[in-house]
């Protein structure tokens, strides 16, 4: 290319731009642009949607929370309801590994698609509630303590397996 015509090449790209369809530019198409506006348009809309998920209000509904997304696999929502100890996020991470790595797909549907059954709800105190429950995959009775910290209600996983007020 001649010495002026690179001066020119800034103005020639501009001008490609505006008007794509003027010059034949391999990188520069008029359907690609609006593909390119479209796929942006969607992931700025999708990313605008995504909503921080509120807490629940009471203890009930913090342990149907903490077991649903349990059930589903969804442990970082588990985590977020939990008392954030080291035997709690232990015991956790222990049952995530486990849905991760050895449980068959078989297990993980079943377990996605049960529903939960309070068997009870023990008020022991006005910020410690014990909660028995199941779920209809395997219909194992097990006990769920939520208690109310900071006017919050978290769940202490570890006495489901401790058993310990």
């Amino acid at each position: 290319m001649p010495r002026i015509q690179w001066i020119f090449l800034p103005v020639k790209i501009c001008f490609t731009l505006r008007y794509p369809y003027f010059y034949k530019i391999p990188f520069v198409h008029l359907g690609m642009m609006k593909k390119l506006s479209v796929i942006l348009f969607i992931a700025v809309g999708l990313y605008a949607c995504k909503q921080k998920r509120e807490r629940p209000a009471d203890a009930l509904d913090t342990a149907r929370a903490f077991i649903e997304s349990s059930l589903k696999g969804d442990y970082a929502w588990a985590r977020e309801l939990m008392i954030k100890d080291s035997l709690n996020l232990y015991e956790l991470d222990i049952i995530e590994k486990k849905y991760k790595d050895e449980m068959s797909k078989k297990d993980k549907e079943g377990y996605k698609n049960a529903t939960i059954v309070v068997h009870s709800v023990d008020n022991v105190s006005d910020s410690v509630v014990i909660v028995n429950y199941s779920n209809t995959y395997k219909n194992k009775p097990m006990p769920l303590k939520v208690i109310k910290r900071d006017g919050i209600w978290q769940v202490d996983f570890n006495y489901t397996f401790t058993g310990n007020l």
